[in-house]
């Protein structure tokens, strides 16, 4: 990066600072931070590096629902304030369909399925017959789906169920 020591140190701390790192926190031993601030930690060393592309495993694996929402929003936040390509690996379809504009699904090592979160999900059957599952919001709409109702069955997050609810039942998309 062929950088100063004071623009090291700019980065680290505005890395540290997106990632909600306290600066108290990055002079403490990592055997003092808990599971949550190590990871924070871990994405903070690697996004004060800049990098045009941001791989990320499981980036919230193991984390508590508050947590895990807190780390892909900004993991969110960092893609779009940078513009950066951010690919992340997880077997969780919830948190994939609520943070990814696009979803590559692989198979026995292959790519399987790849589109929009949408267009992934518009066929649940298909998702789980290779062990993945879907969100549940997806399954309801396909159970609705089932039980005559004149639904989307493509709807993964809990606003677009609600909308396309309403919109079925000819009520106000709105309220």
């Amino acid at each position: 990066m062929k950088l100063d020591e004071k623009e090291i140190e700019d980065c680290v701390a505005k890395a540290a600072e997106f990632v909600g790192i306290s600066p108290d926190m990055l002079d403490r031993s990592p055997f003092e931070l808990s599971g949550g601030e190590k990871r924070r930690v871990a994405i903070a060393g690697v996004i004060a590096m800049r990098p045009d592309v941001l791989i990320l495993d499981e980036p919230a694996a193991g984390l508590d629902p508050r947590s895990r929402d807190e780390i892909l929003t900004r993991i969110s936040k960092y893609r779009a304030e940078t513009d950066s390509t951010v690919i992340m690996i997880s077997h969780s379809m919830e948190d994939m369909a609520r943070y990814c504009d696009k979803l590559l699904v692989m198979n026995d090592g292959k790519p399987y399925l790849y589109g929009t979160p949408g267009e992934i999900f518009s066929d649940p059957a298909r998702i789980e017959s290779i062990g993945l599952g879907v969100p549940q919001v997806t399954k309801l709409m396909k159970r609705l789906r089932e039980m005559g109702c004149d639904v989307s069955t493509s709807v993964y997050t809990v606003d677009d169920a609600k909308a396309e609810i309403l919109r079925a039942l000819g009520g106000d998309v709105n309220a």
